[in-house]
């Protein structure tokens, strides 16, 4: 067995099984709310397997980390970065 995992490509996203961690909870998130709401398994499949194709089909046009860098411009400071400065300073001066 290998001790270390090397992957094919730098930038390649973390992976489980299939798809990607945005990708899953694009999945399930749908998919558990149609289950426990509405008691419809069936129609939690259907809207969160569509959930993910819309979701492909933009990080395809778009790239992996579109809705990250969607999220850092448009939405309140969630994470705070060291290095990074918050989005709500649109002019640095230096």
């Amino acid at each position: 067995m290998d001790k270390y995992h090397i992957p094919k490509y730098l930038d390649a996203p973390f992976k489980v099984v299939l798809w990607t961690w945005d990708e899953l909870v694009g999945f399930f998130v749908p998919f558990l709310t149609c289950f426990w709401l509405l008691n419809s398994p069936v129609s939690g499949v259907v809207l969160g397997c569509c959930f993910v194709a819309g979701l492909k089909k933009i990080k395809g046009e778009e790239g992996h980390y579109f809705i990250a860098h969607l999220a850092y411009w448009h939405l309140p400071p969630l994470v705070k970065y060291k290095a990074t400065p918050s989005s709500c300073f649109r002019e640095i001066l230096g």
